[in-house]
């Protein structure tokens, strides 16, 4: 059956009226119009928004993952592949861009996208300059509970860049945001032993794919102002996060 006249009626309905026009399953299909151009594509379109819960789960499934869905190829996976990894670029740019990062609100997207659909548990810090610029970051694979060996290479990755501050954040394969006591922990350990070096622990987000989790916002008990140290130049004025 041609396709053809289904594929550009779906298009120009994008085009005319928006995202926001498109079906869950539409929005899927009308990408692997582009990655599969010969091929009626609604019923695998519908079949993985059925697996992966809806568009964001697709697009933020792994190589494998997709492979094992019957009637995707190599071709369609390294599309939707492509797609994830070209929106993390364009977050990644627009962070590094930004002036002053102020809340977890400006990292949300760019973290979610970068370790949130994740299946490994995964840590990653943003180093920060006195003005809440972004200068860098790491990821370090592995659990939480490593707290002596993060906090010895955050340390020293923190002094090499010349950082003020940081932003530490890990993912929770299960997508339960909830800190765990390893989290807690390394979260207190983390941020006296970088105290004692004048550096800031502005906060611990704990990333899902659909959702952050401050710390500064859940745990009263570890107070983590916004203020870069004073001892790395200009002390910007002091924002609560909220």
């Amino acid at each position: 059956m041609d396709s053809s006249g289904h594929r550009q009626r779906l298009r120009n309905r994008f085009s005319s009226r928006g995202i926001d026009s498109l079906q869950e399953y539409e929005l899927i299909e009308l990408l692997l119009t582009y990655a599969i151009p010969r091929r009626d594509v609604k019923p695998l379109a519908k079949l993985l928004t059925e697996r992966f819960g809806d568009a964001s789960g697709v697009v933020n499934a792994s190589a494998q993952e997709l492979l094992s869905v019957p009637g995707m190829g190599p071709g369609a996976v390294t599309f939707l592949v492509f797609i994830r990894s070209l929106l993390t670029k364009c977050l990644e740019k627009k962070l590094r861009k930004q002036k002053e990062i102020n809340s977890v609100d400006d990292v949300g997207d760019f973290l979610r996208m970068k370790i949130g659909s994740g299946k490994k548990e995964t840590l990653m810090v943003l180093y920060l300059d006195s003005r809440r610029h972004l200068i860098d970051y790491e990821l370090y694979p592995g659990t939480v509970d490593h707290t002596s060996v993060y906090a010895r290479e955050i340390t020293e990755r923190s002094l090499l860049c010349h950082a003020c501050g940081i932003i530490l954040a890990h993912n929770h394969p299960s997508g339960n945001c909830e800190p765990s006591e390893e989290d807690i922990s390394l979260t207190r350990n983390l941020k006296e032993t970088l105290a004692r070096l004048g550096i800031t622990l502005v906060d611990h987000v704990i990333v899902s794919p659909g959702e952050c989790r401050s710390f500064a916002r859940l745990l009263k008990d570890i107070p983590m102002p916004l203020n870069i140290c004073a001892v790395c130049g200009d002390t910007p004025e002091k924002k609560e996060l909220s």
